[in-house]
C-alpha cells in the first residue's frame, strides 16, 4: 500500500548539449515524456532569455494556427486527429512551416473580407428589392394635429401652405426601432408637409454582421 502513494524512482541528471544539437535533443527528450525540466533561471525574465525568439515564434504559430482550426471549423468541416505523437519540426523547416500558415491565413483573412462585403451589398440589393416590391401600392396616412406637438413644424411656409407646391417621393428601409425617430426627424425637416407610411417587410433578412434573421421596416 506505501508504494500507491509515492512517485517512480528518478533521477537528478546534468546535461552538457552542445548549441547544435540542443533543440533535437530536448525535442527527443520531451516526446518521451520522461523528464522533468528544472528552471536554473528562474530569477530571470523572459526577455533576458536566449531562446525569447524562438518562444515568441511559437507563440505566433500556435495563433496562427487557432485562426485556421476556427475557419475550419466555421466551413463545417473536421480535421482527423493525428495518428500517433507528431514530432517536432526541425529547426530549418520552422521558418517554412511559419511562412506557409502567415500565407494561408492572410488568404482566408481576404477571403472572409470579400465574402463579408458581398453580404454586404447582397442585403443591401435585398432591401432595395424589397422596397420596390411592396412601393407600388403605398398605403399612406395623413398624420393631422391640433395644437403644438412635437409633429409642429418649426417654420412656417411663407406665401401660404400651397404656394410652390412640389411632391417628391423617398422610399427605403430602416430598422424598426429606429423608424419613430425618423418619421419625427422627417417632419421637422419638411416643416410639416409630410405624408409618411411605415410597412414591415413580408420576410426578415439575413444580417450582413451577425447572420441571423432581422425585421426591416
Amino acid at each position: 500500500m506505501g508504494s500507491m502513494f509515492r512517485s517512480e524512482e528518478v533521477a537528478l541528471v546534468q546535461l552538457f548539449l552542445p548549441t547544435a544539437a540542443a533543440y533535437t535533443c530536448v525535442s527527443r527528450l520531451g516526446e518521451l515524456g520522461l523528464v522533468e525540466f528544472r528552471d536554473l533561471n528562474a530569477s530571470v525574465s523572459a526577455f533576458q532569455r536566449r531562446f525569447v525568439v524562438d518562444v515568441r515564434r511559437c507563440e505566433e504559430l500556435e495563433k496562427t494556427f487557432t485562426f485556421l482550426q476556427e475557419e475550419v471549423r466555421r466551413a463545417g468541416l473536421v480535421l482527423p486527429p493525428p495518428k500517433g505523437r507528431l514530432p517536432a519540426p526541425p529547426p530549418r523547416d520552422l521558418l517554412r512551416i511559419q511562412e506557409e500558415t502567415e500565407r494561408l491565413a492572410q488568404e482566408l483573412r481576404d477571403v472572409r473580407g470579400n465574402q463579408q462585403a458581398l453580404r454586404a451589398q447582397l442585403h443591401q440589393l435585398q432591401l432595395h428589392a424589397a422596397v420596390l416590391r411592396q412601393g407600388h401600392e403605398p398605403q399612406l396616412a395623413a398624420a393631422h394635429t391640433d395644437g403644438a406637438s412635437e409633429r409642429t413644424p418649426l417654420l412656417q411656409a411663407p406665401g401660404g401652405p400651397h404656394q410652390d407646391l412640389r411632391v417628391n417621393f423617398v422610399a427605403g428601409a430602416v430598422e424598426p426601432h429606429k423608424a419613430p425617430a425618423l418619421e419625427r426627424l422627417l417632419w421637422r425637416a419638411c416643416r410639416g408637409f409630410l405624408i409618411a407610411s411605415f410597412r414591415e417587410l413580408e420576410q426578415p433578412l439575413e444580417h450582413p454582421v451577425t447572420g441571423e434573421p432581422a425585421t426591416w421596416m
